[in-house]
């Protein structure tokens, strides 16, 4: 068996990191020596590096000054332009109270004319069909006949009520136009006051140049900051007067959504109407047999569950309806607010 001697193992690896630090020590010290030298020879090279440096520090404070100045610039205009918005609101917002009473007012006189019609039109038919039920011979009235004049009856008040709506409709119409115009004013004066402010125009990123042989690092990573802050600062100014710059077409867009809602709200009435008619008449058709007309009753009543059926159907059909076009609105006027 060999024994190791542990003690001279030690002694030759520490004998050995002594040779290799001397080493290290005398290529430091050989480093520091040439630099020394050539600083000795060429004094001028180390007055040219100072220089640089010195060059590339003014040329960033005087950078870092523009962007402040720009930032402090950006921040007044904006706060500027939120004043001038809010009182320019507050001027409009008058006006458009007053078209909007002038529309309430006719929208009475409309809905008066259409009572009165209507009313006019019921009067007419419970005189008519009273007479049929009080009349000598009443029990004579064939189904057939209450048929034909309720319906022409039902019909008429529809008619009459889809006319009317039609009127007030176009009324709204027209007043939402005039408002249009008031409010397609009020934007422009709006976008004119955010380009004297200079909210609307591109700005130039605030570059580093050049000094000596090319951009330092640091100077590079500037660059690329100031890319997207001009970039940020685009898209923040598009948001302060986006209500301004997309007014016209969110208006347009909410014009025809009120048209759309017109036209499927009279498909459902329409519908329901169809519906409720049925209903009415078989209403009649029971009031008559209560005074012993010949009325199949259980056929009535089996007709009047259908139709009642057939009343939810429709209505849960056209809340579907409308509850997607609430839910596609939504997104359709976040995107044309620009948020």
């Amino acid at each position: 068996m060999q024994y190791v001697n542990f003690s001279r193992v030690s002694y030759i690896e520490t004998l050995l990191l002594t040779r290799a630090k001397g080493r290290l020590l005398k290529t430091t010290a050989l480093s520091l020596i040439t630099l020394a030298l050539v600083v000795l020879v060429n004094p001028a090279m180390a007055d040219d590096a100072k220089e640089l440096r010195k060059q590339r520090q003014a040329a960033q404070k005087e950078r870092q000054a523009e962007k402040n100045e720009r930032a402090r610039r950006i921040n007044e205009a904006t706060r500027s332009f939120q004043t001038f918005s809010r009182e320019l609101k507050t001027e409009y917002q008058t006006m458009l109270r007053d078209l909007d009473t002038e529309f309430e007012l006719a929208q009475v006189e409309i809905r008066a004319a259409r009572d009165a019609e209507i009313a006019a039109v019921e009067a007419d038919y419970q005189q008519k069909l009273m007479s049929l039920f009080t009349a000598p011979g009443a029990s004579g009235t064939t189904p057939q006949q209450l048929e034909q004049d309720h319906k022409a009856y039902a019909d008429e008040t529809f008619e009459l009520r889809k006319r009317f709506a039609a009127e007030s409709h176009q009324e709204r119409i027209a007043n939402e136009r005039r408002k249009h115009e008031l409010l397609a004013e009020r934007d422009q004066r709006a976008l004119d006051e955010a380009a004297a402010l200079g909210l609307t125009e591109d700005y130039s990123p605030i570059l580093a140049t050049a000094i000596g042989d090319g951009l330092t690092q640091q100077e590079e990573s500037w660059n690329t900051r100031q890319e997207k802050e001009v970039a940020r600062l685009k898209e923040r100014n598009l948001r302060t007067v986006a209500e301004f710059a997309n007014g016209e077409k969110l208006r347009a867009w909410e014009l025809g959504n009120l048209e759309q809602d017109f036209q499927l709200q009279w498909r459902e009435k329409a519908e329901l109407h169809a519906v409720n008619s049925e209903t009415l008449l078989h209403n009649t058709m029971l009031m008559q047999a209560t005074q012993g007309g010949e009325v199949d009753q259980q056929e009535i009543m089996a007709r009047m569950t259908e139709l009642n059926k057939k009343n939810q159907q429709i209505k849960i059909e056209y809340k579907k309806i409308r509850d997607q076009n609430r839910i596609k609105r939504r997104e359709e006027k976040r995107k044309l607010q620009g948020r």
